[in-house]
């Protein structure tokens, strides 16, 4: 049986619901899209707040946020006494070595699983990320003596990953569920993990709802607790939310300088720390003020993810142990703003005179056309190490039809986007290379000039399709131009075009 979080008022941990109402229209304000929302103090739920199409039941990318879980699973496989963090990367992975005929450079047989932990493995750059990630890694020249500096590794956390399944027999998923996840209220549809081709959990391929994380950063507050009882070893999580490495500055984002712990961010504010994903995936962490904050976002880097964890931060500066008044009114209104919240589909429109020749089926002969969910829009989208084999993500036919009030736009004729034409998303799920990453809402509209611009949320992270269509110069001529953005204040969008032509003009 689900294990339910209480809601109750701000006031109930002395802060005032309009205080708690100005934070959310704060983080809105942003220039963030915030898709869900969440805040406990001593483990009771004080707000929370979806924006419409995405919702509460939705797991969504974390993005390098999973790391924070792997660590986790890490520290119960150290709570079990499978392992050790002095244990050595060469000895646990002794066969790996031998099997991959890898010679070990000078320097790697210090590395320890604490330097994985604090991201002080000391290898020289990142080692590629690709199908043979594990062996780039044990493989890696060492510049830096393990333990003494800080280098973002995301192919070290994958790591660890690999070292948690190999000490436990069991794939990430499965050993926290076992564990951890049914003992701390996660529930097993909360979450979707995606896998590298060698089978092994991928990092960063962790997609959870909000509430879930939520619960992990409860967890850590708590030391190690869920909902009274020990779970994870107290030194473990005393060592893992404490400086491990200097960082150094950070541009535009002071909270990234303030120090590394294991898997996880320390804050400028003492005693605080944060679980941190790209585009703003956060949960941030205030023992003291037994607050956790868990928020998923199309946050913009560095400024817009840097000021959302200011204004968290300064909030929960305010809580106090003192309960306030109840305040009916302060209350209904927060609640109605945090339960209201849209992000607007395109304004309704209908299918005008003339437009008739746009309809059909077309096959792609220039250009490509991958409207699906990525991490990293560029010439190459990050999950396609994710994907499954069996589904060809390259577009070779699109059909557009209409559709009562909408327009239905098939891709290789199995996958269909239906686009509501009324002011109203289209919520669907359709068939795409990531396994479980299916939910979209759609919308659509016609230009004046007879084009057809279309725009696709997937819902399991803040990836959009922002797809214009309109005809080519020549009869029977299709254009199609995808952007997507890329989420960074000094990155412009990215503009992929094709061109189709009609089956049967």
């Amino acid at each position: 049986m689900k294990k339910v979080l209480k809601r109750v008022s701000p006031e109930s941990h002395g802060i005032s619901s309009a205080r708690t109402e100005q934070l959310l229209r704060e983080l809105h304000s942003l220039g963030n899209e915030v898709h869900g929302f969440i805040m406990a103090v001593d483990d009771e739920i004080i707000c929370e707040s979806f924006t419409e199409p995405y919702g509460p039941n939705i797991p969504h990318s974390c993005h390098s946020l999973g790391k924070s879980y792997t660590a986790t699973a890490l520290g119960m496989a150290v709570t079990e006494g499978l392992l050790s963090v002095e244990d050595l990367l060469v000895d646990i992975f002794a066969d790996e070595i031998k099997g991959f005929g890898i010679e070990v450079k000078p320097g790697m047989e210090k590395v320890r699983v604490r330097d994985l932990l604090s991201m002080s493995s000391g290898t020289k750059g990142m080692p590629r990320l690709n199908d043979t990630w594990l062996e780039n890694f044990l493989g890696s020249e060492i510049e830096h003596e393990p333990g003494t500096t800080f280098l973002y590794n995301t192919t070290g956390a994958s790591v660890i990953g690999a070292i948690v399944e190999k000490v436990t027999g069991r794939d990430m998923v499965t050993y926290l569920r076992e564990t951890l996840f049914h003992e701390m209220g996660i529930e097993d549809d909360e979450i979707i993990w995606q896998k590298f081709s060698d089978g092994r959990t991928a990092e960063p391929g962790l997609c959870a709802t909000t509430e879930a994380n939520l619960r992990l950063g409860m967890l850590y507050a708590n030391g190690g607790k869920a909902f009274g009882k020990q779970l994870i070893d107290p030194e473990w999580m005393r060592e893992a939310t404490s400086l491990q490495v200097e960082n150094g500055p950070v541009h535009g984002a002071d909270n990234s300088s303030a120090g590394y712990g294991w898997q996880l961010w320390l804050n400028t504010t003492p005693g605080m720390f944060r679980f941190d994903g790209g585009q703003g995936q956060l949960c941030i962490i205030w023992p003291e003020k037994h607050a956790v904050a868990a928020i998923h976002q199309s946050g913009r880097d560095p400024e817009g993810c840097n000021n959302c964890i200011l204004a968290i931060q300064h909030f929960m500066e305010e809580i106090s142990d003192e309960k306030l008044p109840e305040d009916p009114a302060a209350l209904k209104s927060l609640t109605d703003y945090a339960t209201s919240r849209k992000i607007e589909p395109l304004p309704a429109s209908a299918i005008p005179e003339g437009s008739e020749d746009l309809f059909g089926t077309y096959y792609l002969e220039e250009g490509s056309f991958v409207p699906f969910i990525e991490v990293a829009p560029g010439n190459r989208d990050f999950w396609y190490l994710f994907h499954d084999r069996s589904i060809n993500p390259e577009t070779v036919t699109v059909d557009i039809r209409p559709k009562n009030d909408a327009v239905m736009l098939t891709l290789n004729r199995d996958r269909k986007f239906l686009c509501g034409l009324d002011g109203r998303w289209k919520f669907q799920d359709v068939v795409n290379p990531l396994e479980g990453l299916t939910r979209v809402a759609c919308c659509a509209e016609f230009n004046e000039d007879g084009s057809l611009h279309v725009i696709i949320k997937w819902l399991n992270g803040w990836s959009v399709s922002d797809v214009l269509i309109r005809k080519g110069d020549r009869p029977g001529d299709l254009l199609l131009t995808n952007t997507k953005d890329m989420l960074h204040e000094y990155l412009p969008p990215v503009v992929h075009e094709c061109k189709g032509r009609k089956v049967r003009l």
